[in-house]
């Protein structure tokens, strides 16, 4: 399976370049070209450092590849543009990001406003395509480096593949550059940055960095992201262990909001309704609505303890509560100060198929 994505993602970008170069746009060959499935970010010091992470064209429309012959090309500057500009001239080779697969940050790079200044670079020199996967990582360049050599696939395609292949969250839920550069521009939302990990010879999601207004607010864990999609309407199933013996999976999860002020408190009232199917055992449906409201509502109080609102409720207030936004519409902060939660689960018992 994995060798028939290389040899197709492979084609695509041959056809795709192969057209560009065709078209007589830059006029530059393709052998004189590198496409990058990967690069690696970081930042230190007031320097850049970028890592791209490439297959030989002369191998990427071979059906037989099997994600080997990959180059891993450094270069580093003052600014992300000229790290792309050093590299092209230490590699007389031009760059091409338009088939990117994933931007892989080291963890620093949310700090002192490099993001901000990346994201600008994006915008004006239209480098990459708005659906380029972003993620953190906590593992080295070094080690990613490594990780990019000995995976069956290349890291980029790797990462896309692992996006499309899950079932528990929904695809629109991912990070890409574009859910950044939309961002960026109305600071409105609470983000949800993947963060990667090599374990075992493969990257692996092991927290998520969030980003609220545009702005880092630390991290969280899988349990706690799960609450987030959940209640974002991006989980397409959930697992709930009630007991050791007592497992349910919830579907078909809907969620709808109401607001309520009162002496300048917000109360954020959350009906969540949804199917369940046993798993194993024969829990009560009464037993499934306790446990998860009570984890909902403990998580998202947690959050709230860190000043991370996880129900992303300040999104809502223009179309769902007009009269709490004029009070709170500019002061997201504040408003975070002064919410409040409760939480309804409505759950209809289904028998497996």
């Amino acid at each position: 399976m994995f060798k028939h994505f290389v040899f197709k993602t492979g084609i695509c970008i041959f056809l795709g370049v192969s057209a560009s170069g065709f078209s007589g746009c830059g006029g530059t060959e393709l052998e004189n070209k590198s496409f990058p499935l990967a690069v690696l970010i970081s930042e230190q010091d007031g320097q850049y450092k970028s890592c791209y992470l490439s297959q030989q064209l002369s191998e990427v429309a071979n059906e037989r590849a099997d994600g080997g012959n990959m180059t891993a090309e450094s270069a580093s500057g003052s600014t992300y543009y000229e790290t792309h500009k050093t590299f092209e001239k230490n590699n007389r080779s031009q760059l091409d990001t338009s088939h990117t697969k994933a931007v892989i940050f080291q963890k620093e790079f949310l700090t002192g406003g490099t993001l901000e200044t990346f994201l600008e670079t994006v915008r004006r020199e239209n480098t990459y395509a708005r659906n380029t996967l972003v993620y953190l990582s906590d593992s080295s360049m070094e080690k990613l480096e490594k990780l990019n050599s000995s995976l069956e696939v290349p890291l980029g395609s790797y990462l896309e593949q692992m996006t499309e292949n899950e079932k528990e969250i929904k695809e629109q839920a991912a990070v890409t550059l574009g859910t950044l550069l939309n961002e960026q521009a109305n600071a409105s939302r609470t983000l949800l940055v993947p963060v990667i990990q090599e374990k075992r010879g493969t990257p692996q999601i092991h927290a998520y960095e969030v980003l609220q207004n545009f702005k880092p607010k630390g991290r969280i864990g899988l349990d706690e992201a799960q609450i987030y999609y959940l209640l974002a309407g991006q989980l397409s199933q959930m697992d709930i262990y009630l007991n050791r013996k007592e497992q349910l999976r919830l579907i078909n999860m809907k969620c709808r909001r109401n607001f309520v002020m009162s002496d300048g408190k917000v109360t954020e009232q959350i009906v969540l309704t949804a199917q369940a199917e046993h798993v194993t055992g024969t829990a009560s449906r009464s037993a499934a609505e306790r446990t998860v409201k009570e984890r909902i509502e403990r998580i998202c109080r947690a959050g709230m303890e860190q000043g991370i609102d996880l129900s992303d409720s300040a999104r809502y207030l223009p179309l769902h509560a007009p009269d709490v936004y004029r009070v709170y519409g500019r002061q997201a902060e504040r408003y975070r100060e002064n919410l409040e939660f409760d939480v309804l689960v409505q759950i209809r018992m289904i028998s497996r198929q």
